[in-house]
Protein backbone atom coordinates (compact mmCIF):
# COMPACT_ATOMS: atom_id res chain seq x y z
CA UNK A 1 0.00 0.00 0.00
CA UNK A 2 2.08 2.79 -1.18
CA UNK A 3 0.35 6.05 0.30
CA UNK A 4 3.46 8.40 -0.73
CA UNK A 5 5.69 8.27 -3.99
CA UNK A 6 8.60 8.86 -2.30
CA UNK A 7 10.53 10.25 0.76
CA UNK A 8 10.28 14.41 -0.63
CA UNK A 9 6.64 13.66 -0.91
CA UNK A 10 6.30 12.36 2.94
CA UNK A 11 8.28 15.31 4.20
CA UNK A 12 6.29 17.90 2.01
CA UNK A 13 3.02 16.94 3.64
CA UNK A 14 3.98 15.63 7.23
CA UNK A 15 5.35 18.87 8.01
CA UNK A 16 2.69 20.99 6.36
CA UNK A 17 0.38 19.08 8.15
CA UNK A 18 -0.81 22.31 9.94
CA UNK A 19 -2.32 23.35 6.52
CA UNK A 20 -5.32 20.55 6.52
CA UNK A 21 -8.20 21.76 7.55
CA UNK A 22 -11.30 19.19 8.09
CA UNK A 23 -13.43 21.93 6.54
CA UNK A 24 -16.02 20.93 3.53
CA UNK A 25 -15.13 22.48 0.43
CA UNK A 26 -16.81 24.00 -2.35
CA UNK A 27 -17.66 21.37 -4.96
CA UNK A 28 -14.68 22.77 -7.75
CA UNK A 29 -12.47 22.18 -5.06
CA UNK A 30 -13.03 18.69 -4.22
CA UNK A 31 -12.71 17.95 -7.84
CA UNK A 32 -8.84 19.88 -8.23
CA UNK A 33 -6.20 17.45 -7.35
CA UNK A 34 -2.54 18.40 -8.34
CA UNK A 35 -0.07 16.52 -9.03
CA UNK A 36 0.75 12.82 -7.77
CA UNK A 37 -3.00 11.57 -7.39
CA UNK A 38 -3.79 11.22 -3.33
CA UNK A 39 -5.14 7.44 -3.50
CA UNK A 40 -4.05 4.22 -3.03
CA UNK A 41 -3.18 1.25 -5.48
CA UNK A 42 -6.69 -0.13 -7.03
CA UNK A 43 -7.98 3.49 -7.46
CA UNK A 44 -9.45 3.80 -3.62
CA UNK A 45 -8.62 7.27 -2.73
CA UNK A 46 -8.37 8.20 0.77
CA UNK A 47 -10.93 10.66 2.10
CA UNK A 48 -9.67 14.04 3.59
CA UNK A 49 -9.96 12.22 7.22
CA UNK A 50 -8.16 9.46 6.26
CA UNK A 51 -5.59 11.42 4.38
CA UNK A 52 -5.12 13.47 7.86
CA UNK A 53 -4.69 10.57 10.16
CA UNK A 54 -2.06 8.79 8.03
CA UNK A 55 -0.20 12.40 7.23
CA UNK A 56 -0.49 12.69 11.13
CA UNK A 57 0.44 9.12 11.88
CA UNK A 58 3.66 9.02 9.59
CA UNK A 59 4.75 12.48 11.44
CA UNK A 60 4.61 10.52 14.56
CA UNK A 61 6.43 7.47 12.98
CA UNK A 62 9.45 9.94 11.79
CA UNK A 63 9.78 11.38 15.52
CA UNK A 64 9.73 8.53 17.20
CA UNK A 65 12.00 6.57 14.81
CA UNK A 66 14.49 8.99 13.50
CA UNK A 67 17.36 10.05 15.59
CA UNK A 68 17.13 13.67 16.83
CA UNK A 69 19.56 15.42 14.85
CA UNK A 70 17.72 14.08 11.87
CA UNK A 71 14.31 14.96 12.94
CA UNK A 72 15.23 18.54 14.21
CA UNK A 73 17.38 19.46 10.81
CA UNK A 74 14.28 18.84 8.44
CA UNK A 75 11.61 20.33 10.92
CA UNK A 76 13.95 23.31 11.02
CA UNK A 77 14.36 23.03 7.13
CA UNK A 78 10.44 21.72 6.11
CA UNK A 79 7.92 22.98 8.93
CA UNK A 80 5.79 25.51 8.18
CA UNK A 81 5.42 26.19 11.98
CA UNK A 82 7.11 29.36 13.00
CA UNK A 83 7.22 28.38 16.28
CA UNK A 84 8.72 24.36 15.60
CA UNK A 85 11.04 25.89 13.57
CA UNK A 86 12.60 28.08 15.75
CA UNK A 87 12.86 25.32 18.37
CA UNK A 88 14.45 23.21 15.76
CA UNK A 89 17.15 26.08 15.29
CA UNK A 90 18.03 26.44 18.45
CA UNK A 91 17.75 22.75 19.02
CA UNK A 92 20.69 22.73 15.83
CA UNK A 93 23.03 26.16 16.76
CA UNK A 94 25.14 24.01 19.69
CA UNK A 95 25.61 20.74 17.70
CA UNK A 96 27.21 22.38 14.64
CA UNK A 97 30.64 21.78 13.88
CA UNK A 98 32.35 24.93 13.18
CA UNK A 99 34.48 27.25 15.36
CA UNK A 100 32.46 30.21 14.34
CA UNK A 101 30.99 32.33 17.66
CA UNK A 102 26.90 31.65 18.76
CA UNK A 103 26.08 34.94 17.39
CA UNK A 104 27.38 33.71 13.67
CA UNK A 105 25.90 30.28 14.00
CA UNK A 106 22.38 31.27 15.23
CA UNK A 107 22.25 33.79 12.50
CA UNK A 108 23.58 31.57 9.88
CA UNK A 109 21.60 28.26 10.75
CA UNK A 110 18.55 31.03 10.64
CA UNK A 111 18.87 32.16 7.40
CA UNK A 112 19.63 28.51 6.44
CA UNK A 113 16.35 27.78 7.55
CA UNK A 114 14.06 30.09 6.47
CA UNK A 115 15.54 31.16 3.67
CA UNK A 116 14.23 35.56 2.43
CA UNK A 117 11.49 36.25 4.92
CA UNK A 118 13.27 38.20 7.13
CA UNK A 119 13.97 41.51 6.72
CA UNK A 120 17.01 41.54 3.58
CA UNK A 121 19.42 43.20 6.23
CA UNK A 122 19.15 39.86 8.40
CA UNK A 123 20.69 38.14 5.20
CA UNK A 124 23.96 40.26 5.10
CA UNK A 125 27.33 38.61 6.25
CA UNK A 126 28.71 41.30 7.46
CA UNK A 127 25.82 41.73 10.65
CA UNK A 128 26.38 38.22 12.07
CA UNK A 129 29.65 38.63 13.38
CA UNK A 130 30.45 41.78 16.01
CA UNK A 131 33.83 40.79 16.45
CA UNK A 132 35.38 42.30 12.88
CA UNK A 133 36.14 38.96 11.88
CA UNK A 134 37.59 38.77 8.23
CA UNK A 135 35.16 38.59 5.57
CA UNK A 136 36.84 35.40 4.28
CA UNK A 137 37.03 33.68 7.46
CA UNK A 138 32.84 34.48 7.94
CA UNK A 139 32.40 33.23 4.04
CA UNK A 140 34.49 29.92 5.14
CA UNK A 141 32.18 29.74 8.42
CA UNK A 142 28.86 29.83 6.09
CA UNK A 143 30.58 27.40 3.24
CA UNK A 144 31.30 25.02 6.59
CA UNK A 145 28.01 25.00 8.50
CA UNK A 146 25.51 25.29 5.26
CA UNK A 147 27.54 22.10 3.55
CA UNK A 148 27.09 20.43 7.08
CA UNK A 149 23.20 21.52 7.55
CA UNK A 150 23.02 20.23 4.22
CA UNK A 151 24.43 17.13 4.85
CA UNK A 152 22.49 16.50 7.70
CA UNK A 153 19.18 16.75 5.82
CA UNK A 154 20.55 14.41 3.18
CA UNK A 155 21.31 11.82 5.34
CA UNK A 156 17.67 12.63 7.13
CA UNK A 157 15.89 11.23 4.26
CA UNK A 158 18.30 8.21 3.41
CA UNK A 159 17.71 7.46 7.65
CA UNK A 160 13.83 8.18 6.24
CA UNK A 161 13.38 5.83 3.30
CA UNK A 162 13.83 2.65 5.53
CA UNK A 163 11.27 3.91 8.02
CA UNK A 164 8.75 4.48 5.11
CA UNK A 165 9.75 1.48 3.16
CA UNK A 166 8.77 -1.12 6.55
CA UNK A 167 5.47 0.47 7.39
CA UNK A 168 4.67 0.00 3.26
CA UNK A 169 3.93 3.99 2.84
CA UNK A 170 6.16 5.16 -0.09
CA UNK A 171 5.19 3.44 -3.66
CA UNK A 172 7.75 0.86 -5.45
CA UNK A 173 9.25 1.94 -8.01
CA UNK A 174 11.24 -1.04 -9.62
CA UNK A 175 7.52 -2.70 -9.28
Amino acid sequence: MGVYRDVGHVIARVMSIETIDGTKKAGWQQRYQAGFPESRPGGEGLTEHERLTQDSMTRAALHRELPELAWQVLVAKYSINDVEVAQAIHWLVPRISCPAHHLFRMKCVTAWAIPRRLPEAFYQLHTWDADGTPEGTLRRWRSTMRKWLEAQVNEAFRQAEPVLADRGLITDEAA
